[in-house]
């Protein structure tokens, strides 16, 4: 499947299809849709193409991920989903550095698993990048939940200062 035919695909699957998108985007909808088939003179834009990805991704349809993982093939990628949201706990810091280093370990098991007899099937392979993406998904986690604490204690940094002036 190639670029505009995931692009395709996730509007008509977009709640309201290319008159919904259409709107959302400020253009018309036989505007839209030339630009989806790639109608003579029409063409989809770079920006226009992100916007209808996040859109999709946000209401989270069947073929909403179809483009950004399209593209990220096209660059001999992968597209890893981070995570949404997290939540502020005490002890949250030390959970989260101890799931991320159950994913390391688990690319290593499996890495290890896969190479024993000094061939990688495509089950294998599959299940190697599957760990991968998890260990990523543990330490984009980690990572937002560090930033989210390190913007409270700014706050209250701030709020100190405020007060004093």
């Amino acid at each position: 499947m190639n670029l505009l035919d995931s692009l395709r695909r996730a509007v008509r699957h977009y709640p309201g299809g290319v008159d919904a998108v259409a709107a959302r985007l400020g253009k018309s909808p036989s505007t839209l849709e030339k630009e989806l088939r790639h109608a003579p003179q029409f063409k989809m834009g770079a920006e226009d193409a992100a916007e209808i990805a996040a859109m999709c991704m946000e209401h989270g349809g069947e073929f909403a991920a179809d483009y950004p993982t399209r593209v990220a093939e096209a660059v001999g990628a992968t597209l890893f989903l981070l995570p949404k949201g997290i939540e502020l706990v005490d002890g949250v810091t030390a959970r989260g550095v101890a799931e991320l280093m159950r994913e390391c370990a688990d690319v290593v098991s499996a890495a290890a698993t896969a190479d024993a007899d000094g061939q990688i099937s495509k089950n294998e392979l599959d299940n190697l990048q599957r760990q991968w993406a998890e260990l990523v998904s543990a330490g984009q986690k980690l990572m937002q939940h560090m930033d989210a604490k390190h913007q409270a204690t700014m706050a209250k940094y701030r709020a100190r200062e405020g007060g004093a002036a």
